[in-house]
């Protein structure tokens, strides 16, 4: 999995050295409706499981996430969004709201396409707290756009999009 850092950089959590220095990651808090905002947290405590992966194709771009989180998706004109299970994007249409905090005037939809799904994948994330959705770069390098992923669904506000602008 890939996180955002405070240096606008993607971060491979895969590839996570024995000691690391002061790490930063971003989410998107959304624990307040009236106060939704981005925060880069430290990397303090990562979670290690083994899980099913979806694949996702957003736009041109691919990745991989457990296929038991969910995504912040939009419509066409970016009045509405909603968290949705990643089970229920296949050929519904759905758009992934894409979007790097960092840069202004990025807010961008793409198409979302399950490709392929895994059975047995090895995922290190970092532990989100309550009304959390991680910043997950779908591409490599300084200044990646970016998706937004969350675990539990049910315990998010509801998000709207002209917060983020």
């Amino acid at each position: 999995m890939k996180i955002l850092t405070v240096e606008n950089k993607c971060y491979d959590l895969d590839t996570l050295p024995e000691e690391i220095d002061d790490i930063r990651y971003c989410v998107l808090d959304a624990t307040e409706k009236d106060n939704i905002d981005f925060f880069f947290l430290p990397l303090i405590f990562l979670e290690s499981f083994y899980a099913p992966a979806i694949c996702l194709q957003i736009g041109n771009k691919s990745i991989q996430m457990p296929m038991d989180w969910s995504m912040l998706i939009c419509d066409d004109d970016f009045s509405a969004s909603e968290v949705i299970p990643l089970t229920s994007l296949n050929n519904r249409g759905f758009k992934a709201l894409v979007m790097n905090p960092l840069r202004n005037g990025s807010l961008q939809q793409h198409d979302v396409l399950i490709t392929n799904i895994f059975q047995n994948v090895k995922w290190y994330v970092p532990r989100l707290k309550n009304g959390h959705m991680l910043t997950v770069p779908i591409e490599d390098g300084e200044k990646p756009q970016c998706v937004y992923f969350v675990k539990d669904h049910n315990k998010l506000a509801d998000i709207e999009i002209g917060e983020l602008i």
